[in-house]
């Protein structure tokens, strides 16, 4: 039985076999699944199924967890992160016995998991979901600190998206010297120092973005004029995008990505274009770039493809 979290009357652990007669308990309870969106379960050999398949732990490193009372190690229900891989964002979620609702444990497991996402799993943000008329989820998600964005249609019914940021974390315009930490290692590993600089670094018109984590800086990209002239208007290039390992799949190269190309409009520019390493094409097409021309090789980097956005 491994614990993730503890807190003052709780303690979350990862699901085992033997919390298949609790989800199958509850999710017949139609107060219980009444904002849910989701059926009960046919029999106790389909919760069971749910469990022993329950697959989050290995493959995101994180997931729901069973809320367990510390004084009589009594099952309460479960609260815990979903990684969404689609929208790279992580959600928070709970759910627990009628019996133990107006309690405040629901609020105390879910900060829990808060806590636990911000600080060791180092995300830095989360958003939850909460059914229109769920005044109950409301005021557990609003105790927690997180902000309403907009009502939006998930899962088939209308619910409100609430998120929240992680202060841990802050961007910021920075120097080029300053992106060297997370470029040397990230795009120039094995190579000598001097590879990271390159010849616009020190423009005017060219700034560096960081995020950091603490202290840290974890996360760098660099915006830099320079004409591509398969495009049409005023453009700009970027150059530099590194996030180290241990931070990524967290939302930090859309972060960077966003806060440039707003910086962008606001001067009036019209296209950023780079060149893409083959490992990072999807990911850009994500973010709305798109490919131009064929694949190329840069010496000493690898394979590429020129991807462009309109802003």
């Amino acid at each position: 039985m491994l614990k993730i979290i503890e807190t003052e009357r709780l303690y979350l652990r990862q699901f085992i076999t033997e919390d298949a007669s609790h989800f199958f308990a509850m999710n017949n309870d139609p107060e219980v699944i009444r904002y849910t969106g989701d059926p009960p379960f046919t029999n106790q050999d389909a919760a069971h199924k749910f469990i022993t398949n329950y697959d989050a732990y290995a493959k995101y490193g994180l997931g729901r967890y069973a809320v367990i009372r510390k004084e009589d190690d009594t099952f309460l229900g479960w609260c815990g992160l979903k990684y969404h891989p689609d929208k790279r964002v992580v959600d928070i979620g709970y759910r627990f016995y009628k019996n133990y609702w107006n309690k405040g444990y629901a609020t105390e497991s879910a900060r829990g998991c808060i806590q636990y996402a911000f600080n060791v799993l180092k995300y830095p943000s989360l958003v939850a979901h909460a059914a229109v008329n769920n005044k109950s989820s409301h005021n557990v998600l609003e105790k927690c600190g997180m902000d309403i964005v907009k009502e939006i249609d998930y899962d088939g019914q209308r619910v409100l998206l609430y998120k929240l940021e992680n202060s841990l974390y802050d961007l910021k315009n920075i120097t080029a010297e300053d992106t060297w930490p997370v470029r040397h290692p990230v795009l120039r590993a094995g190579r000598p120092l001097e590879d990271v600089y390159m010849e616009a670094d020190e423009k005017e018109s060219t700034f560096h973005l960081g995020i950091y984590f603490k202290d840290q800086i974890v996360g760098v990209a660099s915006f830099m004029k320079d004409h591509n002239p398969i495009f049409k208007g005023v453009q700009s290039r970027l150059r530099g995008m590194a996030v180290l390992p241990e931070y990524r799949k967290r939302g930090l190269a859309a972060m960077l990505l966003k806060r440039g190309e707003e910086i962008l409009r606001s001067k009036g520019q019209d296209v950023l274009w780079f060149n893409a390493r083959i490992a990072a094409v999807n990911f850009y097409k994500e973010q709305g770039y798109t490919t131009f021309g064929s694949e190329f090789d840069i010496p000493k980097v690898g394979p590429h493809y020129v991807m462009k956005k309109q802003l």
